[in-house]
């Protein structure tokens, strides 16, 4: 069972959500995902990323998209600052 982690449309016509989800890679693009964990809404430029499950789903071999690795690069980057802010502020 080969396993990808993708980006899955959801959302109305103009309005476009997506759900990050890990699928089998033979299912087709609105097929039964084995679980979400994330979204992300390119309009409103909001981004949500379990990343321990997405970690969890990596180390069991699982193939990301080209997108999807952008995305947790993104989120990753995100938390690392908002950690060096929070350091920042209780250094004082």
């Amino acid at each position: 069972m080969a396993v990808k982690i993708r980006l899955q449309r959801v959302g109305k016509r103009n309005q476009p959500m997506f759900r990050i989800v890990v699928i089998e890679e033979s299912k087709k693009l609105k097929g039964e995902p084995v679980e979400v964990i994330g979204w992300y809404t390119p309009v409103k430029k909001t981004l949500s990323l379990d990343v321990e499950k997405y970690d969890k789903w990596i180390k069991m071999g699982a193939q990301p998209s080209d997108t999807v690795r952008s995305l947790y690069k993104r989120v990753v980057k995100k938390q690392k600052v908002e950690s060096e802010i929070i350091s920042a502020i209780t250094s004082k």
